[in-house]
């Protein structure tokens, strides 16, 4: 397993000298992570504010490597927070989400209406993972990621390219709060599924907490799994089940990063359109839980698609709130309007600043089976 990476522009080159070497010898067919180019005209964002790299894992013989997991215990017993009670954002602590933006493209990102209201909901965040942006290119994305700067933010975006098996191919983003969170440069990379095994490969990458460190923490640094699963192949009656291959990209994507950069959290966030009971494999790895559950995310409130997943005895920066953003109660919006935004609501959670103070373990390198010190 390894990156891959091409240049084109700007280097994309691996932050590992091994993802490197892997590259050079699989470099030929990749396209790149597309970075935010095309503007919008003056008036168009005035009018707006008014109303308001590649790389790819290979997880085609996942299952052969992980083998069997446990079923794990209930998650944490925590209730669902309103943003309205949190208020706005502290330096102690960041705010991940994810939001599934409904055939995000040309159309949508003219509606001023629709723009005014995602600006409103990526403020709200440090980081956002964003599924179903559609059009082939970033247009957008760089449109509301202007709206949401020229209102007084300070966020940057990546997109990967666009993805799938049909004509309607999505691309992922990341959206984040530059003056607050860093983007580790050329982390993101698209899975590689060379046995088409999921209509939409996951994209990942890295962040890190902007803040100093305090009496020794280091700033929060993780990785997010951003995932879109067909919900016509998650149903085990179909005998085809993308959540079985999703565990396989969280524990090869965490063991990889872990290996090579040091990295021990990982996220795996996004629209699984299943609820808690049908995560399948994926919800059966050791200590990985929903962190909301089964707390209805869907645009009517009826069903539960979005999860931020993580391990809970390796992620102890999470302080045990969560949320959806509810676009009634939160925002003011008619069942009507909400439905224009998105049939998803943004899931979140909520994170420490810093890195947990850990206890050195013994656990064996996997490539050794030796005891070492982690």
């Amino acid at each position: 397993m390894g990156l891959l990476s091409r240049k084109s522009g700007k280097s994309t080159r691996s932050r590992t000298s091994a993802g490197a070497a892997v590259a050079s010898s699989l470099i030929s067919g990749i396209p790149i992570v597309r970075w935010i180019g095309p503007s919008v005209t003056i008036a168009g964002v005035l009018a707006l504010l008014g109303f308001v790299f590649t790389g790819r894992i290979d997880f085609s013989r996942l299952d052969s490597l992980t083998g069997n997991v446990a079923s794990t215990a209930d998650g944490p017993v925590v209730q669902p927070v309103s943003l309205r009670n949190l208020g706005l954002k502290k330096a102690e602590t960041i705010r991940i989400a994810t939001f599934n933006i409904k055939v995000f493209g040309e159309k949508k990102s003219q509606d001023q209406n629709v723009m005014g209201v995602l600006a409103q909901v990526i403020n709200q965040f440090d980081a956002v993972a964003i599924q179903e942006v559609r059009g082939g290119d970033s247009a957008a994305i760089d449109r509301l990621i202007q709206l949401v700067n020229l209102s007084g933010g300070n966020y940057a975006s990546i997109l990967s390219e666009p993805i799938g098996r049909t004509s309607q191919k999505e691309s992922y983003a990341f959206v984040w709060d530059q003056s607050r969170i860093m983007y580790v440069t050329n982390s993101a990379y698209v899975v590689q599924d060379t046995a088409d095994r999921m209509h939409r490969e996951p994209m990942v990458a890295s962040f890190e907490v902007r803040t100093k460190p305090v009496s020794g923490r280091l700033p929060f640094s993780f990785n997010i799994i951003n995932a879109h699963t067909d919900p016509d192949e998650v149903s085990a009656s179909t005998g085809i089940n993308e959540l079985d291959v999703l565990d396989d990209v969280f524990v090869r994507v965490r063991d990889y990063e872990y290996q090579t950069n040091g990295q021990e959290d990982t996220l795996l966030v996004g629209d699984l359109n299943v609820d808690v009971a049908g995560l399948s494999e994926l919800g059966k790895i050791p200590n990985v839980v929903s962190v909301a559950g089964d707390v209805k995310t869907n645009t009517l409130r009826t069903k539960t698609y979005d999860h931020i997943l993580l391990d809970r005895t390796v992620t102890t920066e999470f302080t045990g709130r969560f949320g959806v953003l509810d676009f009634q109660n939160d925002l003011g919006l008619t069942q009507e309007q909400a439905n224009l935004v998105s049939d998803h609501q943004p899931v979140w959670a909520e994170f420490s600043a810093y890195e947990s103070v850990r206890q050195p373990t013994m656990a064996a390198d996997p490539r050794s089976g030796v005891p070492v010190q982690r």
